[in-house]
């Protein structure tokens, strides 16, 4: 419990450390609302003095000076609350795109463990609906709350000055709202709890469905998912609903204990003590001034608790260390990509070995295949020397060095990958191949493009490299996503290319223009070809074929096929299905 408090008040704390980075604004804020204070606190001891000096005694020029006094207060008073709501959503604006581009920020750097286990419908909810609780904190929240507090502390002073005796009558009801506020917020906070998680299982459901509906529905699992999505909709709905129930026992109660504190005022002032009209009319003002912000303020803890529970999560990930450590400070313009594994071990799970003592040697320039049942290792072998995932033990070596001690973006910036699950952004043709890259023109890509042999299919398109080829290039086919990918590693120098079953679901005439663009990729470049097309490896300089994380075989194409071993096994298999 003590654990979760701390947890909280540091989520807090560090989103007002942020809001400091906008002084004049929060500062401007706080300066308003201390305004709004003191002119909502004066007022109701205006009314008392022109009740019982100037009406009482008919002083007609003493009450209309008053009366505009008054007038003009609540002009003012409705200016600052205008000025209030407009600075306190620039802050929360501001705070909000700024926490923005710390997690974008952050996300880029983590480990692709990490989005391994984490759904994208939740990172989806945490960097939208959740970070947009941040509006409700500073509007309806943090700020507020300060002006309620001062507004009644003024008011306790004003009530003080205007008759001492009410209030005390009226003080001792506070410990009421206090205790009643308190019980609330502590069952409101469980509400709130469950309305998030129910939220993020819904975007995550969502998400997940909406990528996958094409499997739901060529298997006609649109009934079973439309059920379960029901479910989730309708635990959410009752969550919600838990919360409109407090609520709506919450503000009645105090009304009542309000009403109750006029009337006793009313009637203590009107028969036991020498009170003045004007006083009384004072004192049902200060009440209803005085029970509103309290009331408020205990219905702003709880936005204040609904908006943490979401902040939470955000600084739940801000505060990770999901990320590579990047300890290298070796830089190179260029490598001769000379890799050698030497004894290297892994999991993706702690206790289920993914690789177990894995060593092997490649030469500069060498072409490379990797051959395995699904699930052996191969593609984990090209991950880690990424370093897109951290080895357990042994070392992995590019030319002659660590690769954990080359600074980790210039490693990555010597190596390209094609895998057969092509990712493109919704954007241009252009876009896609230069990432945002000035250096490269129009011209070097059509040039590029013709020496590989996709200009014309490229071309073929509307709008040809302007060609929007949507989110994760959707109107395109995987073969002619392959083509894309292939001339964007073309126009990206790199030392080291590794081909991740780059020329798997292809047709003939495609698979042609690809074997050609393969050829000109590799030529004179350190170069790992992961496939389960095995007649393509005959011209490879060496051929490792693993099983269940261990190398069984290594040498050409000939040499394993004449030892007729597991290799042979796999290349016989692989020509059985072709015919």
């Amino acid at each position: 419990m003590k654990k979760n408090l701390n947890k909280k008040k540091s989520s807090l704390k560090q989103l007002i450390i942020i809001s400091l980075n906008y002084k004049l604004i929060l500062i401007s804020t706080i300066t308003t609302s201390i305004l709004i204070s003191f002119i909502s606190a004066y007022r109701p001891k205006l009314i008392q003095k022109a009740i019982d000096i100037h009406i009482l005694y008919k002083d007609f020029l003493g009450l209309k000076n008053i009366l505009m006094l008054i007038i003009i207060l609540l002009f003012l008073e409705s200016i600052f609350h205008f000025i209030l709501l407009y600075l306190s959503n620039v802050l929360a604006q501001n705070v909000i795109e700024r926490i923005r581009i710390l997690l974008f920020e952050k996300l880029l750097h983590f480990k692709n463990s990490f989005f391994n286990k984490t759904p994208i419908g939740k990172l989806v909810s945490y960097s939208v609906s959740d970070i947009e609780t941040i509006t409700v904190i500073f509007n309806d929240g943090i700020l507020l709350v300060s002006g309620d507090v001062l507004r009644i502390i003024m008011i306790i002073i004003m009530m003080y000055t205007v008759h001492r005796k009410l209030s005390f009558l009226v003080f001792i009801t506070i410990p009421f709202i206090y205790i009643i506020t308190r019980f609330f917020q502590k069952t409101l906070k469980k509400t709130f709890h469950e309305e998030r998680i129910q939220a993020s299982r819904l975007n995550s459901f969502l998400q997940e469905n909406i990528i996958g509906m094409s499997i739901i529905q060529l298997f006609h699992k649109e009934k079973e998912e439309y059920l379960k999505f029901k479910s989730i909709n309708h635990k959410l709905m009752n969550a919600h609903f838990k919360t409109i129930f407090y609520f709506s026992i919450f503000f009645p109660i105090v009304e009542i204990i309000s009403a109750v504190t006029i009337s006793i005022v009313i009637f203590y002032g009107g028969f036991y003590a020498k009170v003045k009209p004007g006083q009384i009319i004072a004192f049902i003002f200060f009440i209803y001034l005085l029970f509103r912000p309290m009331r408020q303020i205990a219905d702003r803890f709880n936005i204040i608790q609904r908006g943490i529970a979401g902040i939470e999560r955000v600084f739940s990930i801000l505060n990770s260390s999901e990320f590579i450590i990047n300890r290298g400070n070796l830089r190179f313009e260029k490598l001769k990509g000379h890799i050698v594994f030497n004894n290297v071990h892994f999991s993706y799970i702690d206790d289920e070995k993914v690789l177990n003592g894995v060593s092997f040697e490649i030469k500069p320039g060498e072409k490379v295949a990797i051959v395995g049942s699904t699930g052996s290792g191969k593609s984990t072998i090209t991950h880690l020397i990424s370093r897109l995932y951290e080895i357990n033990t042994g070392n992995i070596w590019i030319d002659g060095h660590s690769i954990q001690d080359i600074e980790l973006k210039n490693l990555r910036s010597h190596i390209r990958v094609v895998t057969q699950d092509t990712f493109l952004f919704n954007d241009s043709i252009i876009n896609n191949i230069t990432l945002g890259d000035p250096s490269i023109s129009i011209n070097k890509i059509e040039k590029m493009a013709k020496k590989i042999g996709i200009h014309n299919f490229i071309t073929s398109l509307p709008n040809g490299y302007k060609f929007i080829v949507k989110e994760r290039g959707n109107l395109l086919s995987i073969g002619e996503k392959q083509l894309i990918s292939f001339l964007r590693v073309q126009m990206h120098p790199y030392s080291v290319l590794i081909l991740d079953e780059a020329t798997a679901s292809l047709n003939k005439e495609l698979e042609k223009i690809i074997y050609h663009a393969t050829d000109l990729l590799t030529k004179h470049k350190t170069s790992i070809i992961i496939t389960h097309r095995l007649s393509t490896l005959e011209n490879a300089d060496n051929i490792l074929a693993i099983d269940k994380g261990y190398i069984v075989e290594k040498g050409t194409h000939q040499e394993l096929i004449q030892l007729n071993g597991y290799y042979a096994g796999l290349y016989k298999e692989s020509f059985n299905k072709k015919n």
